[in-house]
């Protein structure tokens, strides 16, 4: 990304509506594996609001290719990060027991990631990732996020299956505002938009605890069943070995 989305990053995750209704969802995850004095490492770690989050599940290590991501977590006082690329970890095998990659497989090429991320994980290790959902919905945000692709459920399935990995859990995220979102992202493919930006943006207090109030919901939802449609995919995988 460019410096300037970093920036945003940096200043909006901690309370930005969609970065906090995804941590709820992945502490509902991560508390149902019962992960505790874990190894975890966060591939594509960004600006490292999550590395400090993660620590109540162990010892974090955060990674990611961007000098100025790894910049902005020694703003956070995060330490322990790691300037790589996600094709080619700089782990020794059987490493860690849990891996998250939170939106990175749509920035680079999924089958080598996948494979790396298989090695580096202990045997029965778990995987908790996250990705962009179906390609209708591309828009002038994927381009400024510099993704390379959104994914259908069975071709994420299949690459995380071809890696080693058995699936434990996959469903939809982002359900309840998908229609309102989708409405949004196809009205500005009609009109040609032309400023290529994210969607990430400060809105009113009051909308942006609205929306991560929908998204608590959704994660209070998977606990017992996954979602049928959204705007992004969650997927809990074990490392077969």
């Amino acid at each position: 990304m460019e410096v300037a989305e970093y920036e945003k990053m940096y200043e909006l995750e901690g309370g930005y509506w969609w970065w906090v209704g995804r941590r709820r969802l992945l502490d509902v995850i991560l508390d149902r594996l019962g992960l505790r004095f874990a190894s975890v490492l966060d591939v594509g770690c960004g600006t490292g609001f999550n590395l400090n989050w993660l620590c109540k599940y162990g010892s974090v290590v955060g990674l990611d290719f961007s000098k100025d991501a790894l910049r902005f977590c020694g703003m956070r006082g995060n330490r322990n990060v790691v300037l790589a690329d996600a094709e080619s970890l700089s782990f020794k095998d059987n490493t860690f027991d849990l891996v998250t990659a939170l939106d990175l497989l749509e920035h680079v090429d999924d089958q080598e990631a996948l494979k790396e991320i298989h090695q580096v994980l202990k045997p029965n290790g778990h995987l908790v990732l996250s990705v962009p959902a179906f390609n209708f919905m591309w828009s002038k945000h994927d381009e400024a996020a510099r993704h390379v692709r959104r994914y259908r459920k069975r071709q994420l399935k299949a690459a995380v299956e071809a890696n080693g990995f058995v699936v434990e859990k996959m469903s939809f995220w982002n359900s309840f505002l998908f229609i309102p979102i989708a409405a949004v992202r196809l009205a500005r493919k009609r009109w040609r938009e032309r400023q290529v930006v994210t969607d990430v943006r400060v809105l009113p207090g009051i909308v942006n605890g609205l929306l991560a109030f929908v998204l608590r919901f959704e994660a209070h939802l998977m606990k017992r069943a996954n979602l049928p449609i959204g705007v992004s995919l969650v997927c809990v995988a074990r490392a077969h070995k």
